[in-house]
């Protein structure tokens, strides 16, 4: 008999889970091998897919091989925090992608210099001790945080544009600081300590009090643009950036200068066989017993028809890691506390009896996730309670020109979005989000069947990796799909409401 007692899924968020062991289980996907090889600097993916989960994974392993890493944590950037640094003092007519990519560069710049004068020590002679002595003479201490840098030199650029100085004055500070000419004779020197020891840094969690303004846009395009010009100054030095696909796809200056880059570009996606991998690392992680077992044998040991369970986990998902973990996580809580026994097995009524909480939970999530593109998505969502399991193409469209003319009610803030579009728009929104899909699709709502005369429940065979089935890969767009349905992964929630 196995025992379960110590069973653990791990956190959702790999920034919790770093400390439980995600090194150990951790998988290494084909996008974590060439982010990690320096040959992608620019991590795209939706929430939840595992773009932390690749940044913890790479500042551990170089700081373990000699490198030197360094991470900027989302307290130490967000773009929430600059708001409320900045107050009103960003407003005015002046443009503020170039200041932001600056003061970026500029504040990348100077973590380096803090990190190779740490690694090298206080250096004296030669060119690169200039470095130690501009960071002594203007950088000294350590009660400031990492962020201030930046907020301290988007405020002189704004003060220069919008102070009263006469034109010539104006135009050659500009050059100065756009230029940054006060560290320019640092650089050569840098590279140089830079190419005696490799430095990486990543900056992860950008989305932090997005509102999808002006200034919140320019602050990850400056980002993506510094990016890109440091890391064209030496092969020593590394920045990488992670970026949730929807400010990826939303914000035109880093659309445009993606085009550009798009060899840099690593989007991460997941497979079946990937997310079955996923959890059985997990399960051989906190389970003694299953060290030195399979794949398969990990599923077998904690739940009792394993493959029926993850076809309804993932027929029920996006794709992304974090729910599969999320939904494990529940009905594991409900097995336990539903038996007496601490080494209980994951049924299947215990997975369907979470569905709900589930599926209400990831529902919101997305809601949240989409909340500045489209707000009050959650309102919409709910709209569609009352329709067929199954939509015709016809009946769909008539429904949400319904919607666009106000004769289905949603909330007053998705009107921002919703009122007079074409059918066909909103259509390919909650296509993309995930929300609608092809009716043809093999994630059946119903799985399992009950027998009419004995009320058993009858499963499909068991068997291994090879049975659950294949990934229900979706056309590129719905204009080929003649049926849709609710994706089942809000279809429990919004047939609740």
């Amino acid at each position: 008999m196995v025992d379960l007692a110590r069973l653990s899924f791990g956190a959702a968020a790999a920034e919790r889970d770093v400390r439980r062991g995600l090194d150990a289980y951790f998988i290494e996907s084909s996008a974590y091998t060439r982010m990690n090889a320096g040959t992608k600097t620019i991590l795209v993916a939706n929430r939840g897919a595992g773009k932390s989960a690749i940044f913890k994974t790479i500042a551990h392993r170089q700081r373990d091989a000699g490198g030197s890493v360094i991470e900027l944590a989302p307290e130490d950037y967000s773009y929430e925090f600059l708001s409320s640094a900045m107050t009103r003092e960003l407003d005015g007519a002046w443009a503020k992608l170039g200041a932001y990519a600056t003061a970026w560069k500029y504040l990348l710049l100077v973590l380096i210099m803090k990190e190779v004068t740490r690694r090298h020590g206080r250096i004296r002679r030669g060119a690169e001790s200039q470095i130690w002595a501009y960071l002594r003479d203007n950088h000294a201490g350590g009660a400031s945080g990492a962020f201030d840098s930046f907020v301290s030199y988007l405020r002189r650029i704004e003060s220069v544009k919008v102070g009263r100085f006469e034109a010539g004055v104006r135009t050659r500070e500009l050059q100065h600081l756009y230029k940054l000419q006060e560290i320019d004779h640092l650089l050569p020197p840098l590279i140089r300590l830079c190419e005696r020891t490799r430095i990486t840094v990543l900056v992860d969690e950008l989305d932090r009090g997005w509102d999808a303004s002006e200034d919140a846009q320019a602050f990850v395009a400056g980002l993506f643009q510094a990016c890109m010009t440091i890391n064209d100054m030496s092969p020593g030095l590394r920045v990488c950036m992670s970026l949730r696909k929807e400010l990826y796809d939303s914000i035109p200056a880093i659309y445009d200068d993606a085009q550009k880059f798009r060899d840099l570009i690593e989007v991460i996606s997941w497979d079946r066989e990937g997310l079955w991998r996923l959890i059985a690392g997990r399960i051989r992680h906190t389970v003694a017993d299953c060290r030195h077992r399979s794949d398969d044998d990990c599923w077998k040991a904690v739940f009792t028809r394993p493959v029926w369970s993850f076809r309804y986990m993932a027929d029920r998902a996006l794709g992304r890691p974090r729910e599969i973990i999320q939904y494990c996580s529940h009905a594991l809580d409900h097995a336990r506390t539903n038996s007496s026994r601490p080494s209980v097995r994951i049924t299947p009524k215990d997975i369907q009896a979470v569905e709900s909480t589930y599926s209400g939970e990831r529902t919101r999530d997305i809601a949240a996730e989409y909340r500045f593109q489209y707000p009050g998505l959650l309102g919409v969502f709910q709209a569609f309670r009352t329709g067929p399991d199954v939509w015709t193409r016809e009946d769909l469209e008539l429904f949400l020109l319904d919607l666009a003319t106000g004769s289905v009610g949603v909330a007053p803030e998705a009107r921002s979005w919703i009122d007079s579009r074409d059918p066909d728009v909103i259509l390919q929104v909650l296509w993309e989000i995930g929300f609608l899909t092809a009716a043809e699709h093999p994630a059946a709502e119903h799985p399992a069947a009950e027998h009419p005369a004995t009320g058993q429940i009858g499963y499909p065979a068991e068997g291994g990796l090879d049975a659950v089935g294949p990934d229900p890969h979706a056309p590129p767009t719905p204009h080929s799909v003649d049926r849709f349905r609710m994706h089942p992964m809000f279809h429990r929630y919004v047939a609740d409401r």
